[in-house]
């Protein structure tokens, strides 16, 4: 038995030499094939089978038939990046196509993110066409907007379409990194980070459950500089425009990009074109009516519908309670006064005017901090570039004053790469991913299972070990193998 065993695996493996010469095909047929029994499984059952506003039969038809094409767009990506055995190319199409069941079992909850923040936009929009985003008060950018106001036309409920979207993204940033993975020959690990990235608590609820929008951004954002290590400077600067158009928040990574342009890897024509491209961007919001210097300075916003301090993000604005004292569900800060009872007479000493106040100052102290940071790294130059990497996404969202749990997603990506490749890194990785696994529930559900000042701290021990300013994260080289 054991000798047919064998006999059988070694054929197996002649097979599999002699078919990876048509993979790519071979991977195509098998997108077309996925894509099918996708359909017919979600016809009687499946997560798309009960759609609870879809609006009829044949827009729930239409909905999983956009779906289906979705997942056939990345499992035909993945065969035409996949280099390898065709085994491991039909392995990754499998697990793309139950990382999609996955994250479709949030499709119909209505989250606390999705009905108060951005339903409203979706129903003026509605009404007024996209000439109504000129008079919309959000921090959502023009381009951001029109993007939402493209994604939502149509006859199927536009919480689906928002949802999708920001599926596809998250689906698209996984697919992002296990690419990069495979060009490092990572091997039978790649798939395993990929598994890792398509169960990630953190994109389940940001991405497929309160549909953040700036999952897009993040991975225009990984694209960008992903094309820039591969030496395609055009391309990685259109993304980067196009990630800056849709988020605020990609302006911190202003710095990695100044270590790009100092190795020479872009010029300024390059940068100009990324310019040109977050320019470009606002053209359908101005030409619906919005004035050209409103539309030019929403490019400055973090972009998502959720205020700073109600994020659930464990960064520094997270510190400080919001002027609603009734919602917020910890009075950190508050509690250190013992003359003040933060229930009845709140208001007397802490206002929404004292609250607006903190806010401006702590956003000025934040991005002194992100420019002493950037200028302590810049002195590290024998520091591993995954760390430096890690510690200026992390000094970056910790310190940015609008950033959503969406925009963490890339850090988090990150923060699984290297818990796979880099021993020395784990501790602060997994610090930084058990503190957004926490946060990421308030958007969904206006409750935190982790108070954002205990997050934040958290977060603060997790980029002093990556500095090395306390112990916990190797400094050897020989650990770092990402």
């Amino acid at each position: 038995m054991k000798q047919v065993f064998q006999q059988t695996g070694c054929a197996a493996v002649r097979m599999d030499e002699q078919l990876t010469r048509y993979a790519r095909p071979i991977g195509i047929l098998t997108a077309l094939l996925l894509s099918a029994l996708f359909v017919l499984y979600n016809v009687s059952s499946g997560p798309l089978h009960n759609l609870n506003d879809i609006g009829g039969w044949s827009n729930r038809a239409l909905f999983i038939g956009m779906t289906a094409a979705v997942q056939g767009l990345l499992l035909a990506i993945a065969a035409f990046l996949h280099r390898g055995r065709l085994s491991r190319l039909l392995l990754r199409q499998v697990l793309l196509t139950f990382g999609l069941l996955i994250l479709l079992l949030g499709i119909n909850q209505k989250t606390f993110a999705y009905v108060q923040q951005v339903q409203p936009l979706v129903r003026a929009m509605d009404e007024g066409g996209l000439s109504a985003i000129a008079g919309l008060q959000t921090p959502l950018s023009a381009p951001a907007l029109t993007l939402l106001y493209v994604v939502t036309r149509g006859p199927v409920y536009d919480m689906y379409m928002a949802k999708l979207l920001c599926i596809g993204c998250m689906m698209g940033l996984a697919l992002l990194a296990v690419h990069v993975a495979d060009r490092r020959g990572w091997g039978l690990r790649a798939d395993v980070l990929l598994a890792l990235c398509l169960i990630l608590p953190q994109g389940f609820l940001s991405a497929a459950c309160a549909a953040q929008t700036d999952v897009a951004a993040v991975l225009m954002l990984g694209l960008s500089l992903s094309l820039l290590w591969r030496s395609h400077p055009a391309a990685g600067m259109v993304f980067a425009g196009l990630a800056v158009a849709l988020s605020g928040v990609s302006l911190y990574a202003l710095p990695v990009y100044a270590l790009a342009m100092r190795e020479g890897r872009f010029g300024l024509r390059h940068a100009a074109m990324a310019a040109a491209v977050a320019l470009l961007a606002c053209v359908p919001a101005v030409a619906s009516g919005m004035p050209a210097g409103e539309a030019l300075a929403s490019l400055l916003r973090a972009n998502f519908s959720l205020p700073q301090y109600a994020s659930g993000a464990p960064n520094l604005m997270g510190v400080f309670p919001r002027a609603a004292m009734e919602e917020m569900p910890e009075y950190f800060m508050l509690r250190q006064v013992p003359a003040l009872d933060p229930v009845t007479n709140a208001t007397t000493y802490y206002t929404q005017e004292h609250f607006t106040y903190i806010m401006r100052g702590m956003t000025l102290a934040g991005l002194a901090l992100y420019a002493g940071l950037c200028a302590w790294l810049g002195g590290k130059q024998a520091m591993h570039p995954l760390r430096q990497v890690l510690a200026l996404t992390l000094g970056a969202l910790i310190v940015c004053p609008g950033v959503s749990m969406g925009a963490w997603l890339l850090l988090d990506v990150l923060c699984l790469y290297a818990v796979m490749m880099a021993p020395a890194l784990r501790l602060p990785a997994c610090l930084v991913l058990f503190a957004t696994a926490a946060g990421c529930c308030y958007p969904v559900t206006e409750e935190i299972l982790l108070p954002t000042v205990v997050g934040f701290a958290l977060c603060a021990v997790a980029l002093c070990m990556l500095l090395e300013i306390v112990p916990g994260a190797g400094s050897g080289e020989g650990e770092l193998h990402g």
